[in-house]
């Protein structure tokens, strides 16, 4: 079973992250992980190790290179652009689920924190942070969650120039503990 504290931790771990991020459009061998991110590859077998037994790295494909069997890694399972787990599917996936909710917060935390510490200041945000509170009864939260999403899906751009927004909402019960 799958820790969520350890997934945190991995995600949190820059050396970690930056491997997640860098096999998340394009699989890639550890060779040209190691290149990309100019680190001898004998020095990524072991968090490789680590981010796979964490589900945070998947083998997409194996490719049989003379004697050699080159494996090639994928993080894009982890950006799905548009999940949502609830009920009893959400408590029997629960690992998952919580993995995908740290590592969108992640990213979004990472790009946040890149435009506040930039210099100079960029011309406009690459992120934002909003939060809201509202008094709704339960069929009315579950209502606006879905109007959301809906809005969010009406707006697709046809635009060449349309860059992609990740959205991540996580709306709770503000009085629970």
């Amino acid at each position: 079973m799958i820790n969520s504290v350890e997934v945190a931790k991995a995600l949190f771990d820059p050396k970690l992250n930056s491997l997640i991020k860098c096999v998340e459009t394009e699989s890639k061998t550890v060779k040209e992980m190691a290149a990309e991110l100019n680190e001898k590859p004998s020095r990524l077998y072991y968090p490789i190790q680590k981010l796979m037994k964490l589900e945070l790295l998947k083998v997409e494909r194996e490719e049989t290179i003379g004697n050699l069997i080159e494996k090639y890694y994928t993080s894009n399972h982890l950006v799905d652009q548009n999940m949502s787990m609830e009920g009893e599917f959400a408590r029997e996936n629960k690992e998952f689920l919580l993995t995908q909710v740290m590592t969108s917060i992640q990213r979004g935390v990472e790009v946040l924190r890149k435009d506040l510490e930039a210099d100079p200041t960029p011309d406009h945000s690459s992120a934002t942070y909003r939060q809201a509170t509202a008094s709704l009864t339960l069929e009315e939260w579950q209502e606006l969650n879905e109007e959301i999403i809906e809005l969010i899906n009406k707006r697709q751009s046809s635009s060449s120039h349309a860059k992609r927004y990740s959205f991540s909402f996580l709306s709770y019960e503000a009085d629970k503990k």
